[in-house]
């Protein structure tokens, strides 16, 4: 029986480019990049701040837009009284970033400045505020005594490994470590406090080395002699850099400095759970992975050169990108450019947004991207496949498509995809749009095996009562299943059930009642029954009202492996999704 496709108001689908004269318009120019207030949660160990945010986009006026200017999503401005109570430290990557907290200080009193925060910019009054490269900036933006500071700062995408920073005045030593003499004399060597060593032979000569007095260049040389510092690192290791230098505004000898009022060894057990976490580090540029000749999947295209080294080093001919317009706003990104990029670099460049973190919406539009990338494959581009972060939208729509098209397993193809690219799919996204197309083919059949478990709950109980429920998945209202009093007055039962609609009520005390806290339907017989719809059937573009659970039951997606009538089903859904594509405007045909 051929499915029956609902064909809806399209969404926000662009083309912006052309390749090769594919006759699909030219280019279209996106909304201009304003910046706006956001907020965002920013975590360290178990410990959560919200951070009012100005984001704008990149290369903007640093002092336009008041004193904090423009800034990214990940960027922060917080006013402190001088003295700061804050010691900063200049890293061998260059970063000037925050080392410790005094125990008490002002720093530590605002509850938003962290260990591992990099010092984009600070200052106060006329001056305004100075960019900061070097500790030489820091102190000339610090220098005032008295009256407040403001501080721009960074916060890491990576929780900062603030244990193994070195606490003592030796950090030169320490990065040192013996490659290079600290101070010698006569061919003896010295300690830094210049005692007395033992006995040369008599050879005169000074030598001493600090790294403080090392350029940019030196430390890129010195860091690639011990091995390089990992840039690329996604992952937790790696993430801390050698100090080069110390400062602070305070110059108390006997001020306790710290990591911060939280717990140390809370924190340390914190980065353990952590380990192998991703985190997206915008810094490090576009990242990719080979998938297929034909399919490539990574992090978003950011500058002009990006779609230059596509085009030419991998051969790039189409990007289907699910980045949303506020997302490349955030990440100072010029959508502009890069589509004006992509037409003259002959690529096709298909924009399809998808939430970020939004598993109903991933889940309503997936059979939608499946379809776009099963057009652009049979007509022979080389697609990157591509959004904000590359770990979650576009790899989880290079999976659909090996599972519902290629026709491989699940997991196999989740194990495939984050063994070529590191990724975190949202699996469970996946299953239930699986399920959702299935269900389209179905046209509302209730037999098989089931795909959803549903929580059952009667909220309007007393302890002692027999709740019971009926429906027709209780052998066509023949049966009834005990719910299980879960306290107060609440009584819940579970139950699995294949997708498709559902008429229930429950039994209170021997008498039928229905719950008006649930959905309700009247039948032929003039009856008042719950209602539920298990799942939902794919569309080739859902509607916004239809990306939002009204219903309060619980519902959550089993995945287990195919049936051969599934498997069939699941195919020719994928596929007639595709066809109700229209192959040159790559929207929905009429």
């Amino acid at each position: 029986m051929a499915p029956h496709l609902h064909l809806l108001t399209p969404p926000a689908l662009t083309i912006t480019a052309t390749a090769g004269g594919a006759g699909l318009g030219g280019p279209r120019a996106p909304p201009r990049a304003r910046p706006y207030s956001s907020s965002v949660s920013c975590r360290r160990g178990r410990r959560w701040r919200r951070l009012s945010v100005a984001a704008a986009a990149e290369g903007a006026d640093p002092g336009a837009g008041g004193p904090a200017g423009k800034m990214r999503l990940n960027e922060y401005m917080v006013a402190v009284d001088r003295p700061l109570g804050v010691r900063l430290a200049l890293g061998v990557d260059g970063r000037v970033f925050v080392h410790s907290l005094r125990k008490g200080g002002n720093a530590e009193k605002s509850r938003i400045i962290m260990v591992g925060d990099t010092l984009k910019k600070a200052g106060a009054g006329e001056q305004g505020l100075v960019t900061i490269k070097d500790l030489g900036d820091t102190e000339i933006a610090l220098r005032d005594k008295s009256g407040p500071c403001s501080l721009v700062l960074e916060r890491p995408f990576a929780p900062f490994p603030i244990h193994q920073l070195h606490q003592n005045e030796d950090y030169h030593i320490l990065f040192n470590r013996g490659r290079v003499a600290v101070a010698s004399w006569n061919s003896a060597l010295l300690s830094t406090k210049l005692n007395e060593s033992s006995k040369g032979d008599g050879k005169s000569g000074f030598a001493i080395f600090s790294p403080r007095l090392l350029s940019s260049q030196g430390w890129s040389f010195l860091s690639s002699e011990k091995g390089g510092f990992n840039q690329s690192s996604t992952n937790l290791s790696n993430r801390i850099s050698e100090i080069v230098g110390l400062y602070s505004d305070e110059d108390d000898a006997n001020a306790e400095w710290a990591h911060g009022s939280f717990p140390l060894e809370e924190y340390i057990k914190a980065l353990d759970r952590a380990k192998g976490e991703l985190y997206y580090n915008h810094s490090l540029g576009m990242q990719f992975s080979k998938i297929t000749e034909q399919i490539f999947v990574g992090s978003c295209i950011q500058t002009e050169r990006d779609v230059k080294m596509l085009s030419e080093t991998v051969g790039i001919t189409a990007v289907l990108n699910f980045q949303s317009e506020s997302e490349r706003v955030n990440w100072g990104i010029n959508s502009e450019a890069i589509n004006n990029s992509c037409h003259e670099n002959n690529i096709l460049m298909v924009n399809y947004p998808i939430r970020e973190v939004d598993s109903m919406d991933l889940r309503k539009k997936l059979p939608f991207c499946v379809g776009l990338l099963l057009r652009l494959i049979r007509k022979n581009y080389r697609i990157y496949v591509t959004c904000t972060t590359g770990y979650d939208r576009s790899p989880a729509c290079v999976i659909s498509y090996l599972h519902w098209v290629q026709d491989t397993p699940l997991h196999i193809a989740h194990k495939f995809i984050t063994g070529l690219h590191s990724c975190r799919p949202d699996r469970a996204a996946i299953v239930w749009a699986t399920w959702d197309l299935i269900a389209l083919v179905e046209n509302g059949r209730h037999d098989g095996s089931p795909t959803h478990s549903v929580c059952f709950v009667w909220n309007s109980g007393r302890e002692g009562e027999d709740v019971e429920l009926v429906g027709d998945f209780t052998s066509n209202w023949k049966d009834k299943l005990k719910c299980s009093h879960k306290g107060g007055s609440r009584y819940e039962a579970e139950v699995r059930l294949r997708h498709g609609k559902y008429y229930y009520k429950f039994i209170v005390g021997g008498q039928w009642r229905h719950s008006t806290a649930l959905p309700t339907e009247t039948d032929e017989h003039g009856n008042v029954n719950n209602v539920i719809r298990v799942g939902d059937i794919a569309r080739i573009r859902p509607a916004p009202s239809q990306l939002h659970i009204r219903d309060p039951t619980v519902v959550k997606v089993i995945e287990r492996a195919l049936t051969e009538d599934e498997r069939f089903s699941l195919a020719f859904a994928a596929r007639r999704m595709a066809f109700a594509i229209c192959p040159i405007r790559l929207s929905p045909k009429q």
